[in-house]
This record gives C-alpha cells, structure tokens and sequence, in this order.
C-alpha cells in the first residue's frame, strides 16, 4: 500500500503498470486521499468523510464509501481507493464501470435492484420531484430495462447482467462513466 505521506517511485510505477495512470493522476489521486484521511494514517475512515463539510452531508459520497472495499480496521485504503477509481478510466471495459454502477444501486446487496432501491436512488439524483412522479419513473425505468433484457424474468426484479445489458444500449454511456483526470491537473 502507499506510504502515509509520500508515494514512492516504486509504488507509482507499480499503478502505472497496473492501473494504467500517469504518474501525474496518480500524485493528484494521492493527494486528494491524504487530505481526506484526517488521522493521518493513510486510512480513510468514516469518521473522516462525515467530518468533512464538503462531503458529510452528500449522499452519494455515503453510497460510495459503503461500496468501496475496507481493510480489516474497516476503512479504505488508498489502495482500494485507486484501484476502484481506476474501472472509470476511459481505457476500462464499460461492463466493469456498469457492474460498479450496479453495486451503488444494490442497497441489500442481492444482486438484483427492486422498486425501493431505485426509488431511493432517484429521490438522491433527483430530491424535488414528487412522489408520483418518482413512481413513475421508477416503475417506467424497470419496465424499459427488462423490456430490452436479453432474458427477461416475470417477478420485474432487475439482475446485474439486465441492468449491465441496457446499460450498454444508452447513447454516450461510456463516456459519462469515464474519469478525466487530465482536466485536474492544470
């Protein structure tokens, strides 16, 4: 794992062959981690997110945190960190960045997304609309995904591969899902 302070050129290299990062992306990476780790121990706790004023409150930050891999202390790792952070390089297959995706969605974690998951997931994108109109969406939303599966099921729960399926079917997909660290770097 990375040195609490510094990266080492050994630890760069090693990301840059594996993750496919420049040395630059992963300095920036680093950094923007270190910050967040206010114990100073290179962990990223959530103590450390919920004491941040810029992401406490944010939901999909929460989200996150939940989904991203936790050491045995049952924090991220800068690590974990880059190598999640790395499915959304441009370079990276768009079945790894929808899986990903799905995971976010996937609260009780069963591999499939019901009505209330994606419920909540549209009412944290979208806090304002009202309840019949999140219904509908909702209710609209799944009908369309597995209307378009390659395998539709008749109990209208949505699986990994229905959502992954019509995932790849939406126009510009790929390069919504894609990070661009480069417009960070100036």
């Amino acid at each position: 794992g990375a040195s609490k302070t510094v990266l080492t050129d050994k630890q760069v290299q090693k990301y840059v062959k594996e993750l496919g990062y420049s040395p630059s992306e992963l300095e920036f990476l680093f950094n923007r981690f270190r910050y967040l780790c206010k114990s100073g121990d290179g962990e990223l706790s959530r103590q450390d997110v919920a004491a941040n004023t810029h992401l406490a409150g944010n939901k999909y930050v929460s989200r996150l945190y939940n989904v991203l891999p936790k050491n045995g202390h049952g924090c991220v790792t800068f690590d974990s960190f880059v190598r999640k952070a790395a499915v959304f390089r441009a370079e990276k297959p768009l079945d790894s960045k929808l899986d990903f995706i799905f995971d976010l969605f996937d609260y009780n974690m069963d591999d499939t997304l019901d009505p209330k998951e994606l419920k909540e997931m549209i009412q944290l994108a979208k806090p304002d609309l009202p309840e019949a109109e999140t219904d509908e969406l909702v209710s609209s939303t799944i009908k369309d995904i597995l209307s378009k599966s390659s395998n539709p099921r008749k109990d209208g729960a949505v699986r990994r591969g229905d959502f992954i399926e019509y995932g790849r079917q939406l126009p510009g997909i790929d390069k919504l899902l894609s990070l661009n660290l480069v417009q960070y770097l100036s």
